[in-house]
């Protein structure tokens, strides 16, 4: 039997960042009603995010409050190695959208899905838990 693969994935956010990161996923662990992994938190995150129509990502980050939230302190996150290329199709999409001067980093990204994923509301965080499970499984 294969188990999933998984990679570190590196989170370089401010105090407010952290604070944020930690308040979502405390959030998620409430509404799923268990202890899930801080990569569940940024899956979910990216999911959110995936929904997102083109520009409002763009509009989200471009976001002067967005440089609040990065920073120097190092987090490292386990998760689902296919998010890699899910938050890769996001940045072509953006990059494709031509409503932005230079492509996003995936650092960025990550702080960008963060900050939506904080103005999200319960249900929404609760359906994209549970279609976590099954959006980074190999196949």
């Amino acid at each position: 039997m294969v188990g999933n693969r998984s990679r570190t994935y590196r989170l370089h956010l401010s105090s407010e960042g952290t604070d944020l990161f930690l308040a979502c996923h405390y959030r998620l662990a409430r509404i799923a009603r268990s202890f899930i992994p801080y990569g569940a938190t940024l899956s979910v995150a990216l999911l959110l995010m995936g929904s997102v129509d083109t520009d409002e990502l763009v509009a989200e980050l471009t976001m002067p409050s967005l440089k609040k939230l990065v920073g120097n302190e190092e987090h490292y996150v386990g998760a689902s190695a296919q998010l890699k290329p899910f938050a890769g199709a996001i940045l072509e999409r953006i990059a494709a959208s031509d409503h932005i001067d230079a492509r996003p980093t995936v650092a960025k990204l990550h702080v960008a899905a963060i900050a939506i994923m904080a103005a999200s509301e319960d249900r929404a965080l609760a359906r994209a838990f549970q279609r976590l499970s099954g959006a980074f499984q190999q196949g």
